[in-house]
């Protein structure tokens, strides 16, 4: 297994849960037909996140850890990971708080020859608010207006090539940045192979 998969997970204040997120994904990589390896992002916790984070790197040869002085957001702290991974290498979003069902990258693995980037759709969307389904199709459909896109869905689980994505100027740091970055990303390459699998 040559292909190299890089699962990141951010976390802010995370002490109580990012050791449980990391042994859901640590289950299942012996699984997968990819090299996984785990990349623990510690992004200006004021707790004991970064403390855990070590705990689990000492103890797992898979877990790798990265520290931000100060809270940069989701977007910058992902960003910032992409320039220390393989350009010819997969990655992925798992957040710290354990909300994504890892065993879903296998939709996203099944599919990786046919697509540079692959974007995840909540399966079962149930499981979310009322208030938080109605924030989150309000979004893609600002976004969709925007830059003319037509997915099902932006900020969830998704795996692609760090080539395809690294090197651009993204100016948010929220969750907006996967809508912007996206945006860029298909400017730069308009031949870009995007995909879409749900994810639980």
């Amino acid at each position: 297994m040559s292909e190299l998969l890089t699962v990141i997970v951010p976390c802010l204040d995370e002490e109580g849960a990012v050791a449980t997120t990391t042994a859901e994904i640590l289950a299942i990589v012996p699984t997968l037909p990819v090299r996984v390896q785990i990349l623990l992002i510690d992004d200006g916790s004021s707790d004991g996140t970064w403390a855990v984070m070590q705990q689990l790197a000492a103890a797992h040869p898979e877990v790798q850890l990265w520290q931000n002085p100060t809270n940069l957001g989701l977007g910058r702290s992902v960003m910032s990971a992409w320039e220390r991974l393989p350009a010819d290498s997969w990655a992925t979003v798992v957040p710290g708080d354990g909300e994504i069902f890892f065993d879903s990258i296998r939709n996203f693995l099944e599919v990786r020859d046919r697509y540079d980037v692959i974007l995840g759709y909540v399966q079962n969307p149930v499981v979310r608010s009322f208030e938080r389904r109605i924030a989150s199709t309000a979004f893609l459909r600002v976004v969709s207006a925007l830059y003319g896109f037509r997915h099902q869905y932006l900020n969830g689980m998704k795996m692609y090539r760090v080539g395809a994505l690294a090197g651009l100027d993204v100016k948010s740091s929220g969750h907006a940045f996967n809508a912007e970055l996206l945006a860029k990303a298909v400017l730069r390459d308009p031949k870009l192979r995007i995909g879409e699998v749900p994810f639980v």
